[in-house]
């Protein structure tokens, strides 16, 4: 047997100072190994054992340790690693692929131009479960054109190519703008969303309800028409028109207000807003049997509600359970107003003066009206400003004036 002295230098988890009998065993759980100074002389064997990151299967028998023991097991693979959402029948937006677009379009006749357009996805950042990705986002995108069937010594010319960013509802591109190019849409003071607001091109959009019928009648408020209702006896419950509005942004408050007259035992009108794309907040009733002094032969009856989609049914019914038995029920309606907020506000079209004008697109008294308060000055202005302070390399495309906002 041999007795040995042994000195570990720089490992705190060994007793600097071991006495060493047959066998000796050196476990290293270290990074670094301990340095051991001297000679060593062992009668036996020294075995030095580095144990594996984790151990291969469960080990038989008794052991003890002695200090911390940590063990930990392996999970089961889930059901699925990543998960990805994209729209119904399309395909996976994290990788490229091909919209709409415009098909076999023929080259145009000599002297002419089309536009062929395509619409595509391009790579984003496909993070997976854990850590990293499975691709990262494209930085580029190479676009071009094919030509096919071309006849010899025969030329095609490309002019005004856009990329532009698009909704994945687009149907198409927007208008061309030159590059680098400003595009300023002016907000009006006003904008009255109603298309047909004071039913001088006939009742076009208006649709009787419940068994009502519509009629364009020169009985009116402002103007040359109106839109006439008349409510049979025969119906059995709330019946009158409707007429659908669109453009709203959703999640915004609206209000609608029009002017109605009655005729003689007609039952209460009141206005309302449909459930499917708007949420009623508010409405007021025409109650026949109440005359107004203030009003004697038109007041305003309205309803606000929130829009929850760009589109929404509002309409005038007369109450079934007020009309006078045996009685028709009449009623005119005139100067629709559909606007923002909840204050009910003096009526204005795009007939009414320089500072009000139709949507551009539009036609006269069948389109949504815009109000620009000092309309000539305050264009002038904008013009002004706009080339006093846009950057060089930059240009301005001529202001846009009556164009339905989106924010």
């Amino acid at each position: 047997m041999v007795t040995r002295s042994l000195a570990f230098v720089k490992d705190d988890d060994f007793t600097p100072v071991v006495a060493v009998t047959g066998n000796l065993v050196i476990r290293r759980y270290r990074v670094s190994a301990p340095l051991i100074s001297g000679s060593v002389t062992v009668d036996g064997t020294i075995g030095i054992k580095i144990p594996r990151p984790r151990p291969v299967r469960p080990q038989a028998g008794q052991f003890t340790v002695q200090g911390r023991l940590a063990a930990g097991v392996k999970a089961p693979a889930a059901a699925f690693k990543d998960f990805a959402h994209y729209p119904f029948g399309g395909t996976d937006p994290a990788m490229a692929w091909i919209g709409v677009n415009s098909g076999t379009l023929k080259s145009a006749v000599a002297g002419s131009y089309s536009r062929p357009y395509t619409a595509f996805t391009g790579p984003v950042d496909y993070p997976v479960s854990g850590s990293g990705y499975a691709w990262k986002r494209a930085a580029y995108a190479a676009v071009g054109f094919k030509f096919a069937s071309m006849s010899a010594n025969k030329h095609q010319l490309l002019d005004a190519v856009q990329v532009e960013p698009l909704p994945l509802a687009a149907a198409g591109p927007s208008a061309y703008q030159n590059a680098r190019e400003i595009q300023a849409v002016i907000k009006p003071t006003r904008l009255n969303y109603a298309s047909n607001p004071n039913y001088e091109s006939g009742i076009t959009g208006a649709a009787a309800t419940n068994g009502a019928s519509v009629a364009a009648d020169a009985f009116c408020w402002r103007g040359t028409q109106s839109c006439k209702v008349t409510v049979p006896t025969s119906v059995t419950q709330d019946a009158g028109y409707n007429f659908q509005v669109s453009g709203l942004i959703p999640g915004r408050r609206y209000t609608m207000s029009t002017r109605i007259s009655v005729a003689q035992n007609c039952g209460n009108v009141y206005a309302w807003s449909s459930g499917t794309g708007s949420q009623q907040v508010a409405r007021s009733y025409f109650s026949a049997s109440k005359p107004d002094p203030a009003q004697p032969r038109w007041r305003v009856v309205w309803v606000t509600f929130d829009a929850t989609a760009t589109s929404v049914w509002i309409g005038f019914n007369v109450s079934k359970s007020t009309m006078v038995a045996g009685q028709p029920s009449i009623f005119w309606a005139d100067a629709v107003l559909i606007e923002e907020g909840t204050a009910i506000r003096p009526y204005f079209d795009g007939s009414m003066g320089s500072d009000y004008l139709w949507e551009q697109g539009g036609s006269a008294n069948l389109s949504r009206s815009y109000f620009y308060e000092d309309y000539v000055e305050r264009s002038y202005l904008i013009r002004t400003l706009l080339a006093e302070n846009v950057p060089l390399g930059i240009t301005t495309a001529v202001p846009q004036y009556a164009v339905l906002p989106i924010q």
